[in-house]
């Protein structure tokens, strides 16, 4: 069996990746036209293409008393063990963002991870009117893994 090159890994892992932000977004649009607000949550790609959703607390639960930073941690963590378990080939957590409490700017950002130690964060403003949300032209910026950590596998060496 001949080796992917480069190229085509990074191929792979653009392709996977924007599959991903793409069904985590549309999820994102629909939580918040339905519920306005919502607790981190997250999204795993699964070998066979599907995506499949990691909840602390469900869409529409109230989010009174939920510490997000806790409920953020949790997800990362179902997350990594499922990378750790080689189950997932990509990661998505989401979750609402202000830079300060008094900000009046809407934020989501996107932690996309990919196999191998991919790790980019989309951030996103959007506005909600009577039509929906409107997301904006985000930015990404590459991090350091939190899911696939260590060695890209999510385990740690």
């Amino acid at each position: 069996m001949k080796q992917p090159t480069p190229e085509q890994i990074a191929t792979e892992i653009r392709a996977n990746t924007q599959y991903l932000l793409q069904h985590v977004t549309n999820k994102t649009k629909g939580i918040i036209e339905n519920h306005d607000d919502f607790a981190p949550f997250g999204a795993a790609l699964m070998p066979d293409g599907s995506v499949r959703y990691v909840w602390a607390v469900p869409p529409g639960e109230p989010l009174i008393g939920v510490n997000g930073q806790l409920v953020l941690n949790s997800v990362r963590k179902a997350l990594s063990m499922q990378a750790q378990q080689g189950r997932i080939l990509g990661s998505a957590v989401v979750y609402d963002y202000k830079p300060s409490p008094d900000s009046e700017i809407d934020q989501v950002n996107i932690e996309l991870e990919y196999l191998g130690g991919h790790a980019e964060v989309v951030a996103t403003e959007y506005t909600l009117s009577s039509d929906g949300v409107t997301f904006h032209e985000g930015a990404a910026k590459k991090y350091s893994p939190m899911v696939f950590a260590g060695n890209g596998t999510g385990s740690p060496q």
